[in-house]
C-alpha cells in the first residue's frame, strides 16, 4: 500500500488546485493499481519516488478527465482513454519489470504518448486502446504505436476493383456474446466500426487489412463516420452472393445482407440479420 501520507498529501492537493477534483476516483485508485504497484515494486531501489511520480500523474489525469476508472472495465464498456489505460492497467502490470533506472522515464513517456493521442482524432485514441492487450513491455510501447497505427495512417491506393477476390468472415460474438450486427460505416480509410442493432452506443471496431489479414479490434466507442472523396463502386446483394462492379463473389452463408460498408482501399464489408459474423470481400 502507498504511504498513506503520500496520498493523503496527493488527495488534498488535488483538491486544492483541480475545480472538478474527484476525491473518491483518486481513494479508489490508491486502493487498487496503485497498491497493486506499491506492492509488486516493495522494497525495491527507488519504488518510493516511482509511486508518488505514478500518483501525480493519476492526480493530474483525474484533473483533465483522461481518467475516470478506477478498474478495468466491465464487458461492453470501454476505456475512457489509452492514457487511463496505462494508469489503471498497463503501468501496475508491467512497471516493476522495468529496471529500476528505466521506471521513472518510461512514466514520462507513457503520460506524453497518452496525451499525444488524446490530441489526436478521438478514433484514433480508441483504435490504440482496442489494439492495447498486444503491450508485453512499457519500452516497447512506442514501437506497438508506431506499428498499430501506420496501417490506418498510411493512405491506401483506390481499389481498381478488378480482382481477384477474397472472403474472410469474422464471428463478433467472441467479443460480446449479445452483439448483433447492425450498420457499418468507415472510421477511417481502412476502420470499419460495426454498430449493435439493439444496443445504443455498442460498437465493434474492425481494421480492413489485405491478404485476408483483416481483424476485428474489439469493443470501442467514439468511432464516428469518416467520408472518403471518390466514387465508390456498385454493390449488389443476392442469396450468398454479391456483385462487386460487375463481378460476381460466392459469400457462402449469408442469405440476406441487412447493411454493408464499402472502402475505397477495395473492402467491402456486409453483415445479416440473422448472424454475429461479419462477412469482408476484399478486391487483390
Amino acid at each position: 500500500m502507498p504511504p498513506a501520507s503520500l496520498l493523503d498529501d496527493l488527495r488534498h492537493d488535488g483538491a486544492r488546485r483541480v475545480a472538478a477534483w474527484e476525491g473518491a476516483l483518486f481513494d479508489a485508485v490508491g486502493q487498487g493499481p496503485a497498491r497493486a504497484l506499491a506492492h509488486a515494486l516493495g522494497k525495491q531501489p527507488g519504488a518510493e519516488p516511482v509511486l508518488r511520480a505514478y500518483l501525480r500523474l493519476v492526480q493530474e489525469a483525474i484533473g483533465t478527465a483522461a481518467l475516470r476508472l478506477a478498474a478495468p472495465p466491465s464487458p461492453g464498456a470501454p476505456w475512457t482513454s489509452f492514457l487511463e489505460r496505462c494508469l489503471v492497467q498497463l503501468v501496475p502490470a508491467l512497471l516493476p519489470h522495468a529496471s529500476p533506472d528505466e521506471r521513472l522515464p518510461l512514466l514520462v513517456k507513457l503520460w506524453n504518448l497518452g496525451e499525444g493521442l488524446r490530441a489526436e482524432p478521438a478514433w484514433v485514441d480508441r483504435y490504440v486502446n482496442a489494439c492495447a492487450g498486444r503491450v508485453r513491455s512499457l519500452g516497447d510501447v512506442e514501437a506497438f504505436l508506431v506499428e498499430t497505427l501506420r496501417p490506418v495512417l498510411t493512405p491506401a491506393p483506390p481499389s481498381t476493383w478488378q480482382g481477384p477476390w477474397a472472403v474472410t468472415v469474422l464471428d463478433l460474438r467472441l467479443f460480446h456474446d449479445e452483439f448483433l450486427p447492425g450498420r457499418l460505416h468507415l472510421a477511417a480509410p481502412t476502420v470499419l466500426c460495426v454498430q449493435d442493432r439493439r444496443l445504443p452506443g455498442v460498437q465493434i471496431g474492425v481494421l480492413l487489412r489485405p491478404e485476408g489479414k483483416s481483424e476485428a479490434l474489439g469493443l470501442t466507442d467514439g468511432l464516428a463516420a469518416f467520408d472518403e472523396p471518390g466514387e465508390l463502386p456498385a454493390v449488389a446483394f443476392e442469396d450468398q452472393r454479391a456483385t462487386v462492379a460487375g463481378r460476381s463473389v460466392a459469400l457462402p452463408s449469408l442469405r440476406r445482407c441487412a447493411h454493408h460498408a464499402i472502402a475505397r482501399a477495395g473492402f467491402v464489408a456486409a453483415c445479416a440479420l440473422d448472424s454475429q459474423r461479419l462477412w469482408i470481400v476484399e478486391a487483390n
